[in-house]
């Protein structure tokens, strides 16, 4: 069964259906998402059995059955996207339940380290690097979490080579949510502890590494000079290119099909993006508002004020996992993939049943 359990975890964390798909071709992608889930299938049938996470069940029930109800595109493609949600949410109890946190860390070292090598050993001309996650947003959150974890590192050397990779991995993904988080959770741990301040170090550190090795690294020009501007003292001119582009602006195109809708939404797939030549909302809250209606937008909103309000109240004897609850409510609004977002799905639940077994006092002995 540890077999079994670690392979589910690896196809989770490393997103490995989805980037295999990609460098592999369809076919290679397709089975080995069939293999995930039967892989899921096999462990719940086989394990002993703990309530599902009845919240996650409820939301996916409410957003598919409702957005389904105006969604005119493939019937088996739709069934198949709902089958998969539940299989995950309900299959997946157990074993997330029994995950250490020592495990969880080290496949998000390899995780983030993908990202470093994508960066180092296969450069392209976008610049913005993500390893395994494909995505700079997803590859952004993976080091976010990684460096949440660290914090309850035990030994001090293994917790600095975490915050070194983890950072590094972060800012070659060259994403604003990562380094808008990361300045936020940064603050946030020396607020609680003084001693935290290396982490900002770290972090300056690895953006001088960035650039001095930018010769040889080929990177995102825009993104860089703006990474260059701010540690220059050029702040206001750095930021101003983060700008370009917003969330903000990127919502505000939707705002009105929202608004015409809120009661049961406008139909699966309308705020993604695949079914017009316009780019999707980006958040995914207003996508389930916007595709689903009212119901699972309180749902979801319920689920993510739960664990920010718990685990921010518990931040000082638990560091990490309020700043992993802060992390994980913040990609909510920079992401709309959320229901096939299995790296995400991971880890909302981990952090849902962590709640709801009160496993705060783990911490990592090594």
């Amino acid at each position: 069964m540890n077999i079994i359990r670690f392979a589910i975890i690896a196809f989770s964390i490393w997103n490995l259906p989805t980037y295999l798909l990609e460098v592999s071709g369809e076919m290679m992608g397709s089975y080995s998402s069939y293999i995930m889930f039967i892989l899921i299938i096999v462990y719940y049938v086989l394990s002993p059995k703990i309530p599902p996470s009845i919240a996650f069940v409820v939301l996916g029930i409410a957003y598919y059955s409702i957005s389904g109800l105006q969604y005119n595109g493939d019937f088996k493609h739709f069934a198949f996207k709902f089958f998969k949600f539940l299989v995950f949410v309900v299959g997946m109890s157990e074993l997330i339940s029994l995950c250490k946190i020592k495990h969880l860390y080290f496949f998000l070292l390899i995780g983030a380290g993908s990202i470093i090598i994508n960066a180092v050993f296969f450069p392209h001309i976008y610049g913005r690097y993500s390893g395994f996650y494909l995505n700079p947003n997803l590859g952004a959150l993976i080091a976010l979490i990684g460096f949440c974890f660290s914090f309850n590192i035990s030994n001090k050397l293994l917790r600095m080579i975490g915050f070194v990779i983890f950072i590094l991995a972060g800012v070659l993904t060259f994403s604003r949510f990562f380094i808008i988080l990361w300045m936020l959770l940064s603050l946030f741990s020396i607020f609680i502890d003084k001693k935290n301040a290396e982490v900002i170090g770290i972090g300056v550190g690895s953006m001088v590494i960035v650039i001095a090795t930018s010769a040889f690294l080929q990177l995102n020009t825009e993104r860089f000079e703006a990474i260059e501007n701010i540690l220059g003292n050029h702040i206001s001119q750095g930021l101003s290119v983060l700008e370009k582009g917003s969330r903000q602006d990127t919502w505000s195109l939707f705002y009105t099909d929202i608004l015409d809708n809120v009661i049961f939404g406008n139909g699966f797939y309308s705020m993604s993006g695949e079914n017009e030549a316009k780019i999707g909302v980006h958040n995914s809250i207003l996508l389930t508002l916007g595709e689903a209606g009212i119901i699972p937008f309180i749902i979801i909103t319920y689920i993510y004020a739960k664990l920010l309000i718990n685990f921010l109240l518990q931040i000082k004897t638990n560091l990490y996992l309020g700043l992993l609850g802060v992390s994980l409510t913040a990609y909510l609004f920079v992401s709309h993939n959320f229901y096939d977002n299995y790296v995400f799905l991971f880890f909302s639940l981990w952090l849902f049943i962590k709640l709801r077994k009160d496993y705060l006092t783990e911490s990592i002995k090594i």
